[in-house]
């Protein structure tokens, strides 16, 4: 079995207030650039690999999500799935989401899914 090389994006992500799930504005960056440029969509696939930096709002620091796969990309909107949250960032996140009344539905796979738009 081969494992799929990991993507060279990384998207840093500002969390959105409310919602009916986790959502945000995100912008995509190409690390295999000098100056790590903005990455076209193009460079982007369904099932590609990317790390995330995920930005609450009012809040300085980030929570670093080392690896997440893209669902699929639409348009301006991408959905990934957290593969790899620390238990520190997994429970900010959960944080964040109770605090804003985010309701997502139930289901037996243990990734979180978040829709970015850039």
């Amino acid at each position: 079995m081969s494992l799929q090389p990991l993507s060279r994006v990384a998207i840093n992500c500002l969390l959105a207030k409310g919602g009916s799930g986790l959502e945000g504005d995100g912008c995509l960056y190409d690390l295999s650039a000098p100056d790590r440029s903005v990455s076209p969509q193009t460079q982007l696939r369904a099932g590609d690999y990317v790390k995330l930096r995920l930005w609450l709002p009012d809040e300085d620091s980030h929570i670093s999500v080392e690896l997440a796969e893209v669902d699929w990309i639409d348009s301006h909107r991408l959905k990934v799935d957290l593969l790899s949250l620390s238990p520190e960032g997994r429970a900010k996140l959960n944080q964040f989401k109770s605090s804003q009344q985010v309701t997502l539905p139930t289901h037996k796979l243990s990734a979180e899914h978040i829709l970015i738009r850039f």
